[in-house]
């Protein structure tokens, strides 16, 4: 399973939130659904695209050990974000529309 602490986040001008951080376990994709853990709640939230920041060069996954920014979709507003988690869903092996064959 895939997890990253969010180091630093912000609103995105194209809409959504940024979030930087660094994965663990698993690999994150484009298009992911992840569990958003953070400010006492728990949500669903969606990876719309990954920023070219921190070196990356993969605009489609985020590896494990690797530092990562992306855009999140349907994020509450007023949340708490740095601090919090981000997890692969359950039963999900990181194979949203964005996974590579």
């Amino acid at each position: 399973m895939g997890e990253m602490r969010i180091e630093d986040a912000w609103p995105d001008p194209r809409g959504g939130v940024a979030v930087t951080g660094r994965v663990r376990g698993g690999p994150i994709r484009r298009g992911d659904t992840l569990r958003l853990t953070a400010d006492g709640g728990s949500v669903p939230v969606t990876v719309v695209r990954f920023l070219r920041l921190c070196g990356r060069r993969d605009p489609e996954v985020a590896r494990p050990e690797e530092n990562t920014a992306m855009v999140l979709r349907s994020v509450p507003e007023g949340i708490a974000l740095i601090g919090g988690m981000l997890h692969t869903e359950p039963g999900d092996p990181g194979n949203g529309p964005g996974r590579r064959p």
